[in-house]
């Protein structure tokens, strides 16, 4: 018998989807409150290891990935004129082939919109979680609309509560979910760096991620499609600037300047017309059980990782798959929170420190005792103990 009958995902990303179509997918009812809707997912783009197309396999949906998607199995090294320097293979491991596949953002999030809605779960937008109220036998929600990530949420007049099982929290760095089971014992910190995106029509020769450093500027070439790709550029931002859109165009013109021969003509294409994203690199970790009661978080709401693994969303992922299989294996709701923590802590916090411990590395910032220990491992090594332990 599951543990829960029913169940409120806060958050309709990467991860809050895959949940809400794994428990819908057991007959579990599903509601996901997601503040923007499926118009304004946030992204160019991003790459699904092995191990996130293993789980996303778990709801049926590895194979629509792989169809719009770009996969793919070297990593290469690029100097600054282009040239290559080194070539990665995919380390060996229990996930099988293709070892990575590019996706855009929006068509993932479409994918895993259809798979949710399609498994019965039911998807309100505009609004966010207001009060909760927890009982022996549920706990009690008063869903808001929603204004904004800096405005409050605005209460519905004559707007009822309605009574789940368990509320879990896929809603970002900045979660107000992590705010009530911890108030403001964690918050995110600016790591100092920041991502940019820029999505570009895919030279015929671009069949795999490309790294590239320029003193303290990395770029990452990722083909998304047979037809697109995009730049993604990892920048010190001093002071965590807010940066006026109307910039972004000169700013990633600028930071791109060292770059020559095919990288500088990439970004001498870039134009006014391209799509640029701009995100601040922020970090928490939560290092304690991700619930309290009735309550728990996930994916970037307990452990955020910068690019460097290119797992963050994986992880992500693989919460959503593992949490819903405890649910269903334990009838007991504290026993299953407790084992689905137990598998996940050591597996998740691992990949967001080592993806912080390199973002450091790599832009020649301060590291601790630890962290220095830790980037020893180095990306292969990571990218070796990821592949084959089970998630």
């Amino acid at each position: 018998m599951s543990a829960v009958r029913k169940v409120l995902v806060q958050g309709g990303g990467i991860g809050g989807l895959t949940l809400a179509t794994a428990l819908a997918r057991r007959g579990i009812e599903v509601d996901v409150a997601e503040a923007t809707g499926p118009g304004s997912v946030l992204g160019v783009g991003l790459n699904q290891p092995n191990n996130a197309l293993a789980a996303l396999e778990e709801i049926g949906v590895r194979e629509a990935c792989l169809e719009v998607g770009f996969p793919f199995e070297t990593l290469t090294i690029w100097n600054t004129p282009g040239l290559e320097v080194a070539a990665v293979p995919p380390p060996e491991g229990r996930y099988g082939k293709p070892s990575n596949n590019a996706i855009s953002r929006p068509l993932y999030s479409g994918i895993l919109r259809t798979a949710a809605e399609k498994a019965g779960a039911n998807i309100i937008t505009g609004v966010t979680v207001r009060e909760m109220a927890e009982h022996s036998t549920g706990i009690d929600v008063e869903l808001a609309t929603w204004t904004g990530k800096h405005g409050a949420a605005l209460r519905r007049k004559g707007a009822p509560s309605s009574r789940y099982d368990l509320v879990v929290g896929f809603d970002g760095v900045r979660s107000r979910i992590r705010a009530h089971l911890f108030a403001d014992t964690y918050t995110p910190t600016f790591t100092g760096f920041a991502n940019w995106r820029v999505k570009m029509p895919r030279p015929a020769d671009l069949n795999q991620i490309r790294f590239v450093m320029d003193k303290d500027v990395k770029a990452v070439l990722t083909p998304i499609s047979a037809d697109e790709m995009y730049i993604a550029l990892v920048t010190p931002e001093p002071g965590n600037p807010r940066h006026h859109p109307a910039d972004f165009l000169r700013l990633v013109h600028e930071r791109m300047r060292g770059f020559s021969g095919p990288l500088g003509a990439l970004r001498d294409s870039i134009t006014g017309a391209h799509e640029i994203n701009y995100t601040p690199l922020e970090h928490v970790t939560v290092r304690e059980p991700w619930y309290r009661g009735r309550v728990a978080i996930a994916g970037d709401a307990a452990h955020t990782s910068p690019p460097h693994l290119a797992q963050g969303a994986a992880m992500a992922v693989e919460d959503a798959v593992t949490l819903a299989t405890a649910l269903a294996e334990h009838s007991a709701l504290p026993v299953a929170l407790d084992a689905w923590y137990a598998r996940r802590r050591d597996r998740a916090l691992f990949v967001a420190d080592m993806s912080l411990a390199l973002l450091k590395q790599e832009m020649r910032a301060d590291m601790t005792p630890d962290e220095q220990e830790m980037v020893k491992l180095g990306i292969p090594g990571a990218q070796a103990r990821l592949a084959q332990e089970a998630y």
